[in-house]
């Protein structure tokens, strides 16, 4: 923001006794300020002053001429001073009054303006008058600007700073925080109290030569905080002088979020990898059980064929008995039918043989027929054992094709690490 800017944002109070003169200054005034406020005399310009000075627009500059009526512009200063020690003020008088100079002097009047009164010289008194608040705007704005960053900063990134012998000298509130220790406890430490036993500390001292040599250092390191718990930053540390005194600072950005999540990631592909392979052993045990039961029924098979055959062979040695007995029965001469009443019985004996004999063959039919179904369901029975046996070897494949790949992960995980 340019100083003419600045004007801009501002409310001046221009009091003057004369109407034109205050007329046609005001035109030019309101070009330059955001509100010009008027008054005739000095006790009507204080009046103005009371009444904005609590308002969102208080009074930013005043421009008052000495010698007017009711109050005079010395006294109405006077009053102004009472309530306000800093607003600027410029005045305009017509003539080089050294009395009245010296009486501004001492209210802290900015500056003053000769009548007539020449615009070029009015606003380098103007500028000047409002470049020591103008400055202070900035001032307070960097100021502000640079709370916001240092705010922004100390939220995302941890820093510390240590003497030539590894103490802390001043730590931020993020490191702090991060740590569990509150300021003073933090700055009672050396530098190997927060650094983690896990690191090496051979490769504190490198680091430490390292710095000493006025390198810039980064890298990864691993901290232990006072709960005991690991914290993992991501730093760089510089040297730097103050006051001739060498000193260390260390600017970080935690990583111990990630660190834990690739932890957990390894500790999850581990837990994968063994229910995989307790899956793994599972499938195998059951192909085994089943492959098992396959070979026995394959051994039983040929059993009942033998002994389906042997039925077959039973039932075709039955008929040709009952035909034998039949072709008897047949082929008697009359001249034996004298003997037949004689024979009644013995036939009558021979009918019941027959009957058995026909029976125990629709038996034999009936078991035959019962062996060929139990024949046809065992060979489905094998066929379905025999799919289950491919379908658990392919996904036995596939599981050790996904194990191989979880394995190639891990190794470029742990490689990456």
């Amino acid at each position: 923001m340019s100083n003419i800017e600045y004007l801009r944002t501002q409310t001046v109070l221009f009091v003057e006794d004369e109407e034109l003169a205050r007329d046609v200054l005001a035109k030019i005034l309101t070009k330059l300020f955001k509100k010009v406020i008027t008054a005739a005399n000095g006790q009507e310009g204080l009046e103005n002053f009371n009444k904005e000075k609590n308002t969102d627009e208080p009074i930013d500059l005043i421009i008052s001429d000495i010698n007017m009526p009711i109050m005079n512009g010395l006294e109405m200063l006077k009053n102004i001073r009472k309530i306000d020690s800093e607003v600027p003020a410029i005045f305009v008088t017509a003539r080089n009054e050294t009395n009245n100079i010296l009486k501004a002097i001492d209210l802290n009047v900015s500056n003053y303006v000769i009548k007539p009164i020449e615009t070029d010289v009015l606003l380098g008194k103007i500028f000047d008058a409002c470049e020591k608040k103008f400055i202070q705007k900035q001032l307070a704005d960097k100021q502000k600007e640079l709370a916001v960053y240092l705010e922004a900063v100390d939220s995302v990134a941890l820093i510390y700073k240590m003497n030539n012998e590894g103490e802390i000298i001043f730590a931020n509130k993020g490191l702090s925080e991060a740590l569990s220790y509150s300021k003073e406890e933090i700055e009672k430490l050396h530098f190997n109290d927060l650094i983690h036993p896990d690191i090496p500390k051979e490769q504190i001292q490198n680091t430490w030569k390292f710095i000493r040599e006025g390198k810039i250092w980064s890298g990864n390191t691993k901290f232990i905080g006072k709960n005991k718990e690991a914290f993992y930053l991501k730093n760089t540390i510089f040297k730097m002088k103050t006051n001739s005194i060498d000193e260390y600072i260390t600017i970080g950005f935690s990583t111990t979020k990630e660190n834990n999540e690739k932890r957990e990631f390894h500790k999850k592909v581990l837990m994968s990898i063994q229910e995989f392979n307790k899956k793994e052993y599972g499938y195998k045990k059951e192909i085994a059980e089943l492959t098992d039961k396959l070979k026995q029924l394959e051994l039983y098979i040929p059993r009942l064929y033998e002994e389906l055959e042997d039925q077959k062979a039973k039932t075709i040695s039955k008929n040709r008995q009952l035909e034998h007995y039949e072709m008897q029965m047949h082929n008697v001469d009359e001249k034996y039918y004298g003997h037949m009443t004689v024979k009644s019985k013995e036939v009558e004996e021979y009918s019941k043989v027959i009957s058995g004999l026909r029976q125990e063959n629709d038996k034999l039919k009936e078991k035959n027929e019962s062996s060929q179904e139990e024949i046809a369901a065992t060979k489905k029975e094998l066929a379905l054992l025999m799919e289950t046996n491919n379908s658990k070897n392919r996904r036995i494949n596939d599981l050790s094709d996904v194990i191989r790949s979880l394995e190639s992960k891990i190794r470029d995980i742990t490689a990456g690490s």
